[in-house]
């Protein structure tokens, strides 16, 4: 059963990479990526897969932990018998209030309720603090372990390095370098708090997985809680169409202060982020 459950887990991983992938650019791994939705689809039991189809119509995601008791995509304390079994995990359970399926973790990436001032823009996500105007890291690892660093110095997340195994974990999938040396790294399924967004420079580029082995020398990092597991596909879009042409790359790679980065960000997606 609990192969099952990690066939599910992955199946929703790999719509959520698709969505992702037709969000950002049409020349990626779109039909590797179906074939291997369908492949995996084909391989669960008709009853399970009937249950995830209708699942992933009604909620941008059907398959959620529960996590200290609490069914993480609703919120609801699950009863403690039902908490019990799904921590044995026997059988596939759903959640008595949004009937979404759940699974046991014993521990999610934990962002702090941090409360960002509400206004329009980036604002409701990101702040100056969280712009890194020449990101020392020479690799992959190194860039995500810079921008996690800063979150929890910053006290937006805490446990920094489980943070920075889930991005290296989703990159694993489909890297989310694409053309004009941009990428959108990110850690879905967070507890608590908001979505949060940090930027990092790194003007000569590293390699980051990107078509053609183009380097990348922009990252958008993004901590996404289960509630807005659909709105930052609309955030990904409005940067993407903020910086496809090369000026608006330039002009924001020019940046040496977070100060300056924040400024130049906010004025190149004014019109792409409301």
């Amino acid at each position: 059963m609990k192969q099952i459950m990690n066939q599910l887990i992955q199946l929703q991983d790999l719509c959520f990479t698709l969505d992702e992938q037709k969000a950002l650019t049409k020349e990626t791994h779109l039909q590797d990526l179906e074939e291997s939705i369908q492949t995996l689809t084909l391989g669960l039991p008709p009853d399970s897969a009937k249950l995830f189809q209708k699942l992933i119509k009604h909620y941008a995601t059907a398959v959620v932990p529960m996590a200290k008791g609490i069914c993480t995509g609703c919120g609801m304390a699950v009863p403690t018998i039902l908490a019990y079994e799904v921590q044995v995990g026997e059988k596939i359970f759903q959640c008595p209030r949004c009937t979404r399926i759940i699974y046991y973790r014993d521990s999610l990436p934990r962002q702090v309720k941090r409360v960002i001032k509400p206004s329009a823009g980036l604002d409701r996500f990101s702040a100056s603090r969280l712009m890194i105007p020449e990101l020392a890291g020479k690799d992959r690892q190194e860039v995500l372990a810079e921008m996690t660093q800063l979150l929890a110095e910053q006290g937006y997340i805490e446990q920094p390095d489980v943070l920075l195994e889930a991005a290296l974990s989703r990159e694993s999938i489909v890297p989310t370098a694409i053309e004009h040396g941009l990428a959108f790294p990110h850690v879905r399924g967070v507890e608590g708090g908001g979505l949060i967004l940090a930027c990092g420079l790194k003007k000569d580029g590293v390699s980051f997985g990107a078509p053609k082995k183009h380097l990348t020398r922009i990252f958008f990092f993004m901590v996404i809680p289960l509630a807005a597991s659909a709105f930052y596909l609309q955030l990904i879009t409005g940067l993407m169409e903020s910086f496809r042409e090369a000026p608006a790359r330039e002009k924001l790679l020019e940046c040496k202060t977070p100060e300056k980065m924040w400024q130049v960000l906010n004025q190149l997606t004014k019109k792409t982020i409301a």
